[in-house]
């Protein structure tokens, strides 16, 4: 798929891609040049990051928990 890169390094994102990636406005997303070429990886919030480092698995539990500022 091509794209054109704007003013300042600004390259937009196809909205289908967007949407099959789970990418909204907003959304951080990880860049790596690998071999020459641009690596573009969707970032995780902090719940699905826990959910992978404990073994706790409910994102939707989690969410809550981070939330709630209880367990500060």
């Amino acid at each position: 798929m091509e794209v054109l890169v704007k003013k300042g390094g600004i390259i937009e994102i196809p909205n289908s891609v967007m949407a099959e990636l789970g990418i909204y406005d907003g959304k951080k997303l990880f860049l790596n040049v690998i071999d020459g070429k641009i690596l573009i990886n969707p970032g995780k919030n902090i719940a699905e990051r826990l959910a992978g480092s404990i073994a706790l698995d409910d994102v939707d539990l989690i969410d809550g928990i981070v939330e709630s500022e209880d367990w500060l």
